[in-house]
């Protein structure tokens, strides 16, 4: 059990402390608002750092990111590029 109870909480606040946000960027991309954004028209679909995990769908996670095996850590092909973009 969680100090407050509350395992939400807890998972709230460990997410938090992941994403450093860079002001001025409000992007679905948790990667844009952490590093700032990618070359002009790229998206995370030609990143090298992007893979799936294939079950009966295919999961696409950032290597970046890290996996949690779990919806948290699903990464959608088609967001903008953040800085830490390769293209691959």
């Amino acid at each position: 059990m969680f100090a407050n109870g509350d395992p939400l909480l807890q998972l709230e606040l460990f997410e938090m402390s992941e994403i450093r946000k860079v002001p001025g960027y409000d992007s679905p991309n948790p990667m844009v608002r952490a590093h700032g954004p990618g070359p002009e028209g790229a998206s995370c679909r030609e990143c090298a750092h992007l893979y799936g995990k294939r079950y009966n769908r295919i999961y696409y996670k950032c290597g970046l990111r890290g996996d949690t095996n779990g919806p948290g850590t699903d990464h959608r092909v088609r967001w903008s590029a953040c800085a830490r973009y390769e293209e691959g």
